[in-house]
């Protein structure tokens, strides 16, 4: 699992059109490193903007342990 601040760690800037494909990376790198949904939760927040991460933990879905449920409540907030 890279470090959410090395060049290999996926990351996201905010463009919608780029969610899915961000959140597939992530789920991806926490499958092969065998972390738990929870962890997987901590590790896309620190690899999005600070913006965006802050609007992310606004949702009741950042507390659950289950990666599909947070990336897809996420997902609401980018309409398209």
């Amino acid at each position: 699992m890279p470090l959410p601040t090395s060049a290999a760690a996926p990351y996201f800037d905010g463009n919608a059109k780029e969610l899915l494909t961000f959140f597939g990376i992530v789920d991806e790198l926490s499958a092969k490193a065998g972390i738990t949904d929870k962890a997987s939760i901590k590790f896309a927040m620190r690899c999005a903007d600070p913006d965006e991460a802050e609007l992310w933990r606004d949702i009741l879905e950042y507390d659950s342990n289950d990666f599909e449920d947070f990336a897809n409540a996420v997902l609401q907030f980018y309409p398209g």
